[in-house]
C-alpha cells in the first residue's frame, strides 16, 4: 500500500497516464506506485472509461534482451502487471453486474407470485385477463353471472377468506376460478381467496363465487334458496341488495336474494 503522500503525487497523474500524454520518467513512475498501491489502482480503473485500455492485450514479461534500456524493460514489464490487474479487476466487475442481473430478476419473479397477498390485483399467469362477470335479468332481480350466462351463487356457511365448500359439495357447485374481470353494470368488488386445495377462487363483495349443477341452461337459478351441503344458497344480485323470496319464474328458474338469511 503507497504511502499517502506518495498517493497525492500520484493521482493527478492518473488521468495523463491513460492518455498516454505522460513522459517516460513519469510513466515509470506512475507503473512503480500502482504495483504496490491498490487504493491507486482502484482509483485508475475508476477512470478507465476507455474500453480499449481494458481490452489491450498485456504485455508479456520477457528476459531483458542484452544491451537494452532498464529503464524501458522496467516500464514494460511494470505495464504488463498493470494490464493484468486491470483485467481481473474488469472480470471481478463483470461478474458483479451479472450477480445482480440474476438477483433483480429472482426479485421480479418473487413481485410477480405476490398477487395473492394483494385483493386488489388479478393473478398473473396463462388464465388471464381470467372470467367475464356479467349481468342477467331473471324475474325481478339483475343476479351476476359467468360468461356462460349461468347464475352465479355464494354460500352462507362462508367468510370472506374461506370456502366452506369441499369436497362433493364442490362437485355439486363448482368454485368461480380466479382471475375474474368485472361486464358491463357489474359494480362490486372482484377478488379472490386461495382454497383449502390450493386453488383460486374469485370472490365478489367478499363472497366466494360457484355456479350449480342444477342449472343446465343460461339465465336459470335453480339453486337459489336452497338448503344443502349444510348451510343455504343465495344468487348473487349485482346490488347486494337482498331480493324476493324464490318463486317460480316463466322460465322455470328461481328468483333470490343476497342476503343472509336462512330461511327454508
Amino acid at each position: 500500500m503507497g504511502k499517502a503522500g506518495e498517493c497525492a503525487d500520484i493521482r493527478p497523474q492518473l488521468g495523463v497516464y491513460l492518455t498516454g500524454a505522460i513522459t517516460p520518467a513519469d510513466r515509470a513512475v506512475v507503473v512503480r506506485h500502482l504495483a504496490c498501491c491498490e487504493r491507486c489502482r482502484d482509483e485508475l480503473a475508476g477512470l478507465a472509461v476507455l474500453p480499449a485500455l481494458l481490452r489491450r492485450p498485456p504485455v508479456q514479461a520477457a528476459a531483458q534482451p542484452p544491451g537494452e534500456n532498464t529503464a524501458v524493460y522496467e516500464r514494460d514489464a511494470g505495464e504488463a502487471l498493470l494490464g493484468r490487474v486491470l483485467g481481473q479487476m474488469a472480470r471481478r466487475r463483470r461478474r458483479r453486474r451479472r450477480a445482480l442481473a440474476a438477483a433483480a430478476a429472482a426479485l421480479a419473479a418473487m413481485a410477480a407470485t405476490g398477487w395473492a397477498l394483494r385483493p386488489d390485483s388479478p393473478p398473473s399467469g396463462p388464465t388471464a385477463p381470467g372470467t367475464l362477470l356479467r349481468t342477467e335479468k331473471i324475474g325481478e332481480v339483475t343476479v351476476l353471472a359467468n360468461t356462460a350466462g349461468f347464475t352465479l351463487y355464494w354460500f352462507a356457511p362462508d367468510t370472506a377468506a374461506k370456502s366452506n365448500c369441499t369436497g362433493s359439495c364442490a362437485q355439486r357447485w363448482p368454485p368461480v376460478t380466479a382471475p375474474t374481470r368485472a361486464g358491463v353494470g357489474v359494480t362490486g368488488t372482484l377478488g379472490w381467496i386461495t382454497r383449502s386445495d390450493g386453488s383460486i377462487q374469485a370472490t365478489y363483495d367478499g363472497h366466494p363465487l360457484y355456479t350449480a349443477s342444477v342449472d343446465t341452461a343460461p339465465r336459470q337459478a335453480k339453486g337459489n334458496g336452497l338448503n344443502a351441503s349444510g348451510g343455504r344458497w343465495h344468487e348473487v344480485t349485482v346490488s347486494g341488495a337482498a331480493a324476493p323470496a324464490a318463486s317460480p319464474s316463466p322460465n322455470g328458474s328461481g328468483g333470490g336474494g343476497y342476503g343472509y338469511g336462512y330461511g327454508d
